[in-house]
């Protein structure tokens, strides 16, 4: 085994386990995270026996050096491996730590967020103007935003939970986009295949354009003949993305995304695995992120609600082993969710616990009567009674906009704090 590390790029090396120690970051590993006990949005390295949990499933993870406590060294009593001197002391872990990497990691992902939004956005005024997309452009873009999701997966994942009720269908396609690419790191597909299923999730909802808004915003039922429209939308993307030059993974992924496993999808019902496993995907995130937003047609949903509802689905509406492993990768409680303590306080959960996975790092914004409160950051995990147990757990996960509270707000105030 290598003892020794690779610089990836300016704040990422590539690192044997037998050199990690606490207080570093590890925001990769040589393996999926898939099977592990850790979280896959990245972790702290904070005990004795997380370095030997990580040494008995790993032989080298990435380091993010900007978000360690301690600097990997050669010799303690020189400089360390990259020219920064080693830290000796006992490592002490603030409180606001999580807090300050969500908000590091949110400031280094958005640019990559931002830029593959406002070319999303200019497709959808293509279509709609009958113009053809830059397809090499986008395929470019997909790529830079997918090294920005495999750089902090946690940051993007956060970023997809951040509604603007303003462009619903270009924004919900950009998030199923960054669900659909986290998934991939999670699951260990290839790089190759994470960037197919990212632009697919870009734009398998393209067809949707055809389809008047006052139909796709219709609070009632819809007729026969506005069905017909809806049913429509998958047929006139493949159209379109056929014209601009997609490649057919894309295009079969954009046609084949309402299909279900008991076969009563659409627009041709195949049955089980036959469609094709990225369309199968992007049904999943597509129907997630869709309960989990602001519409004026359908109740909004919680975290929580919205993955009963998959869980349900699966074998009829939705594949069950992708279920599965999206449930898994969601977590308990994601970073970046809303929740309700059993204090009566909400919080903002910022962080997560291998060892205490029902006990998140949170940051409370409001007191027990709902009012606005200076933030505080706690993790629950170590709020206990005098025999030790749980002092104050979650009682319950919101949908965004509860009591006031906005992730788009909290997350603009997070970054400029």
């Amino acid at each position: 085994m290598s003892q020794f590390a690779t610089r990836i790029n300016d704040t990422t090396i590539k690192v044997s386990t037998n050199l990690l120690k606490p207080g570093m970051f590890v925001c990769r590993l040589d393996r999926p995270w898939l099977g592990t006990p850790f979280l896959m949005q990245g972790f702290l390295i904070q005990s004795p026996s997380e370095l030997r949990q990580i040494r008995d499933l790993c032989d080298q993870v990435y380091v993010d050096t900007s978000k360690s406590l301690v600097q990997l060294t050669t010799d303690k009593s020189k400089r360390g491996l990259f020219g920064r001197r080693q830290i000796d002391e006992i490592v002490e872990f603030s409180p606001n730590l999580d807090r300050d990497l969500a908000r590091s990691g949110i400031r280094s992902a958005l640019p990559a967020y931002s830029d593959t939004f406002k070319i999303l956005k200019s497709c959808f005024k293509a279509y709609s103007q009958n113009q053809l997309i830059d397809a090499v452009a986008l395929e470019k873009q997909v790529a830079t935003c997918l090294e920005a999701v495999m750089q902090d997966t946690s940051a993007m994942a956060w970023l997809s939970r951040v509604k603007t009720h303003n462009h619903y269908t270009s924004e919900h396609s950009m998030h199923v986009s960054l669900l659909a690419m986290v998934f991939a790191i999670h699951c260990g597909w290839s790089k190759e295949e994470a960037r197919t299923a990212g632009l697919a999730g870009l734009l398998f909802d393209l067809g949707k354009i055809k389809v008047p808004r006052q139909i796709l915003m219709k609070p009632g039922a819809l007729t026969e003949s506005e069905w017909q429209l809806i049913h429509d939308h998958p047929k006139w993307g493949r159209y379109y993305l056929e014209k601009s030059g997609f490649n057919l993974d894309v295009i079969n992924a954009a046609y084949y995304h309402h299909e279900r496993p008991d076969g009563t999808g659409y627009p041709v019902k195949r049955v089980g695995g036959q469609a094709p496993l990225i369309a199968r995907l992007i049904h999943i995130l597509d129907a997630y992120d869709a309960m989990i937003s602001y519409r004026p047609y359908a109740q909004q949903r919680t975290v929580f609600e919205a993955t009963k509802v998959l869980y349900r689905g699966r074998n009829t509406e939705f594949d069950a082993k992708l279920v599965d492993q999206f449930i898994e990768m969601l977590g308990v409680f994601p970073v970046g969710t809303l929740v309700e303590l059993s204090s009566g306080e909400v919080a903002v959960v910022i962080g997560q616990n291998n060892d205490a996975r029902l006990l998140p790092k949170i940051s409370i914004i409001r007191d027990r009567n709902k009012n606005p409160v200076k933030e505080t950051v706690a993790n629950l995990k170590d709020i206990r009674d005098s025999q030790g147990r749980p002092r104050v757990r979650v009682k319950s996960m919101l949908h965004d906009g509860s009591y006031g509270i906005f992730m788009q707000d909290y997350t603009r105030q997070l970054l400029v704090s």
